[in-house]
């Protein structure tokens, strides 16, 4: 029988470093530029490269490129994502409640 806790994976997804920090700017506003959001949260670029791909393979971050020049990469938060960061304002308010 395995006890593992149904949503651990998605714990220790969420759990990494700056994942809650880039889905709460992509939940406020989306789509998002990398340099945008590299700005707002000042992180070495391959920290966040490793973190919107991380998101990204989960399904629950969305990567567009933009046939232009310069290139023009955009972020935001697919259907799974927003579904997900509902839970956001659910734990928000028993943190309120409770912390």
């Amino acid at each position: 029988m395995d006890e593992r806790c149904p949503f651990q994976d998605t714990l220790e997804l969420l759990g990494r470093k700056h994942a809650l920090s880039i889905l709460r700017l992509l939940s406020a506003r989306d789509p998002r530029r990398f340099t945008e959001l590299q700005g707002v949260l000042r992180l070495n670029p391959k920290v966040l490269t490793d973190r919107l791909r991380d998101l990204a393979a989960a399904g629950i971050v969305d990567r567009t490129e933009h046939a232009e020049i310069p290139p023009r990469v955009e972020y935001g938060l697919t259907r799974k994502g927003a579904d997900l960061v509902k839970v956001f304002d659910v734990i928000e308010r028993w943190h309120k409640r409770y912390a």
